[in-house]
């Protein structure tokens, strides 16, 4: 019985992918040259360093930090079941399906092959979050400045509307 059901899942399985374009079945293999499944994980433990740096600067107490952990808990199993590989994969086939076309997929296929093509995959979400940290920080250092901006206009909005009136 168990090596007919394997048997039946193996026939249906292979049909489906079959059924699939020659250009999805290149999609579907450089999604998984590129790992996207593991990028999905290193996403979650981004999400938790910036959780912990949150606490910090929400000055989260000792006697909080249970509040706080729980709080984290259930955000990231929302994000985990919400934001799942195997929810986002077929809407990724889809997307890469899109905005490129056969050659493409072929040649990005062909570069993440290769040494150079898998060091730029294993490094690119270090390189990404080291760049959002320091546009964060930039953004911060602009904040003033954008905040004093925000106020003068506001300032000059209500003197207008005072004049209109």
């Amino acid at each position: 019985m168990g090596k007919v059901l394997l048997l039946s899942l193996f026939i249906f399985s292979s049909s489906l992918y079959a059924a699939q374009t020659p250009k999805q079945q290149k999609i579907d293999e450089l999604i998984n040259v590129m790992n996207m499944d593991s990028m999905v994980d290193s996403m979650y433990a981004q999400v938790e360093g910036m959780m912990k740096g949150m606490s910090a600067q929400m000055g989260v107490k000792p006697s909080e930090q249970a509040i706080f952990d729980k709080y984290y808990g259930d955000m990231t199993d929302v994000l985990k079941t919400e934001m799942s590989w195997a929810k986002m994969q077929s809407t990724m086939v889809n997307v890469y399906d899109k905005h490129f076309n056969e050659e493409e997929i072929s040649d990005m296929l062909a570069f993440y092959k290769t040494k150079t093509g898998q060091a730029i995959l294993a490094k690119m979400p270090v390189v990404m979050q080291e760049s959002m940290q320091m546009s964060q920080n930039l953004v911060q250092g602009a904040m003033p400045k954008i905040q004093a901006l925000a106020q003068q206009l506001g300032e000059e909005l209500q003197q207008s509307r005072n004049q209109s009136n």
